[in-house]
C-alpha cells in the first residue's frame, strides 16, 4: 500500500464541526426514543386479513421467505461488517490517526443505526414474513413484526462498507487494491442485504433504502472531514468510490 508522501492525515476534527455532528446524532438520538414507542401488535384478525396481492410486485416475492437460521446468521454477518473498518488500524498511518478515525467511525455508526427507527416508528409496515401462512402465529403477533421499514441491518452493513473503502481511498490514494477493498466491502454488505431479504425479514425496498441511506452516511462523514474537500483537483478517489457505489446500488 502507497501511503501518501508527506504521512499528513488526509481528515481532520474540529469542535466546530464535529460539535454539530455529535448533537445531530445525540438529537437523533433522542428524538428516536421519542418516536420509537413499542407499537401494537398485528391481532390475529389483521394478520388473517393480510394478503399477498395487496403488496407490489417488485416487494412480493419476499412474502415466500422465512428462516430463523439466515435471520440469526445476518445477525452474525453485521457485526464483522460493522467492525470491518478496524482492519484499516492494522496499518501505521491510520494508527497514527487514530483519534480522527475513530471519531468518523463513531458518527457513522451512530447515525446508521439511528435513522432507520424513524421509518420503522412513522410506518410501521409489516415485516415480510407476517404474510406467510407458514410463519409460526407467535412470531407475527409481536411489535417487532411491524418493523419492516426500512432495514437497520443493511443501512449499518453498507454505511461500514463504504466508510471503510472511502477512507481507504483517502490513506492510500495510489494503492493498487482499491477496486478489491470496494468490491469486497460492498459484497459482504449485499450478503447482509440479501439474507434479510431471504429470512422473510425485510423487502427489497426496506433493504434498497437501507442500502441507500447507510450509504450516503458512510461516504459524508469522512467527505466532511477531508482536509482538502475544497480543492477540486482531490476529486479522484471520491468519483472512482462513487461510481462502485452508485454500481451496487443499481443492482439492488
Amino acid at each position: 500500500m502507497a501511503l501518501p508522501a508527506s504521512g499528513a492525515s488526509p481528515y481532520e476534527t474540529s469542535w466546530s464541526k464535529d460539535g454539530w455532528i455529535a448533537g445531530l446524532s445525540v438529537a437523533s438520538g433522542i428524538g428516536a426514543i421519542v418516536v420509537s414507542q413499542t407499537p401494537s401488535p398485528l391481532t390475529v384478525v389483521e394478520i388473517n386479513a393480510l394478503s399477498r396481492e395487496s403488496v407490489n410486485r417488485f416487494d412480493r416475492s419476499a412474502t415466500y421467505r422465512y428462516s430463523e437460521n439466515i435471520a440469526n446468521a445476518s445477525d452474525v454477518l453485521i457485526n464483522a461488517v460493522v467492525a470491518s473498518p478496524l482492519a484499516l488500524l492494522a496499518g501505521e498511518h491510520v494508527r497514527d490517526d487514530w483519534e480522527t478515525f475513530f471519531v468518523m467511525y463513531a458518527e457513522v455508526i451512530a447515525l446508521a443505526a439511528i435513522l432507520p427507527a424513524y421509518g420503522k416508528a412513522t410506518v410501521q409496515r409489516p415485516r415480510p414474513y407476517t404474510y406467510n401462512p407458514n410463519v409460526p402465529m407467535e412470531s407475527k403477533t409481536t411489535s417487532d413484526a411491524k418493523k419492516s421499514f426500512f432495514s437497520r441491518h443493511t443501512s449499518m452493513a453498507f454505511a461500514s462498507a463504504v466508510f471503510l473503502s472511502t477512507a481507504y481511498d483517502d490513506y492510500y490514494p495510489d494503492s493498487r487494491s482499491s477496486p478489491y477493498v470496494w468490491a469486497g466491502s460492498l459484497l459482504a454488505a449485499s450478503a447482509v442485504g440479501y439474507m434479510r431479504f431471504a429470512s422473510g425479514e425485510h423487502f427489497p425496498t426496506d433493504i434498497i433504502t437501507g442500502a441507500v441511506v447507510g450509504s450516503a452516511v458512510g461516504f459524508l462523514i469522512p467527505w466532511l472531514h477531508r482536509t482538502d474537500r475544497g480543492n477540486s483537483n482531490s476529486d479522484a478517489p471520491e468519483t472512482a468510490g462513487s461510481s462502485v457505489l452508485f454500481a451496487f446500488a443499481l443492482r439492488w
